[in-house]
């Protein structure tokens, strides 16, 4: 049962931060005792292997190591933590909150629709850069966003259809499931109640979504995505609403990348598919705003 000391939402993030630090740690050294007989590899050579950061021989192996910490950082923390802030968890978290059909498809609509807008604050969020005092910073923000896209490329590799399964499970589902619970159902609620206002509490959780991919030219158009998310939870009450759209992202990319990699340019934010066109980016984003409408009167009259 909830307690007092963890009613205030101050408490409640910095004990998430802590259960997601903890989590990890475990997992990863439950993963790592596991990966020695299933790969048939000693701590040594896992552990120089796992420090290169790029370059897998066995893409397996990144693939499992990727999967442990999703679950670690995102998965598994707010199923602990929500079990100490509040009475009821599993409505807390949204886990039992409905949706119509309609918001269904309109959500699934409005993650499609939104590639052109997405890639306009893509190019927008390039042309940002901090100021000369944060030289080395930026340096190593970039240094860090080339190491992710060449992995990003490593696990998005597949020449079979079983292959590509593994990927929309690793990079698509399981991602969409624990980031949404961790930043939607978990940390905009807290922040929600924190400020008193549930669209600050939406633009909180989404900064933090996007800051923790440690994308900086990715970070416009991931706090977008986050926002977008938020507000499908804050209509429906159900974190699978989110999720789904989530899934959607990412296995759209999955799938691109599997079908047209010569020469793709992959974004682990959305498909980078097209340039920059603004009658269309117009229509992008009338067309999510629409979307956005559907969903907010077809759960509206739900509850009416």
């Amino acid at each position: 049962m909830p307690g007092h000391f963890f009613r205030h939402p101050f408490t409640q993030l910095l004990t998430v931060i802590f259960i997601m630090i903890t989590s990890y740690f475990v997992l990863f050294s439950l993963g790592l005792l596991l990966a020695v007989p299933l790969f048939g590899m000693s701590f040594g050579e896992l552990s120089a292997l796992l420090s290169q950061g790029t370059g897998f021989d066995d893409i397996n192996v990144l693939k499992y190591f990727q999967s442990i910490q999703t679950l670690g950082l995102f998965v598994v923390p707010p199923f602990i933590a929500v079990r100490y802030f509040y009475h009821r968890p599993v409505m807390a978290l949204g886990l039992r909150g409905t949706f119509t059909k309609g918001s269904l498809v309109a959500a699934v609509l409005m993650v499609w629709v939104a590639v052109p807008f997405i890639n306009f604050l893509t190019q927008l969020n390039q042309e940002v850069h901090l100021p000369w005092f944060f030289e080395y910073l930026e340096e190593w923000l970039m240094e860090k966003e080339g190491t992710t896209k060449q992995m990003t490329r490593q696990l998005l590799q597949a020449d079979t259809v079983g292959v590509l399964a593994i990927n929309i499970f690793v990079i698509g589902l399981l991602p969409a499931v624990g980031e949404e619970l961790l930043f939607r159902g978990l940390i905009q609620r807290i922040f929600t109640q924190w400020t008193r206002n549930a669209h600050w509490g939406i633009v909180i959780a989404a900064f933090l979504f996007s800051a923790m991919h440690i994308q900086f030219y990715g970070l416009i158009p991931r706090m977008f995505l986050g926002v977008m998310f938020g507000y499908l939870l804050l209509w429906s009450g159900s974190i699978w609403l989110p999720v789904i759209g989530h899934f959607v992202n990412n296995a759209s990319a999955v799938v691109y990348y599997y079908f047209f990699d010569e020469g793709a340019r992959f974004s682990s934010t959305h498909f980078d598919t097209m340039g920059v066109h603004f009658p269309l980016v117009l229509l992008s984003s009338l067309m999510i705003l629409f979307c956005g409408y559907v969903i907010y009167i077809s759960e509206r009259r739900q509850t009416s």
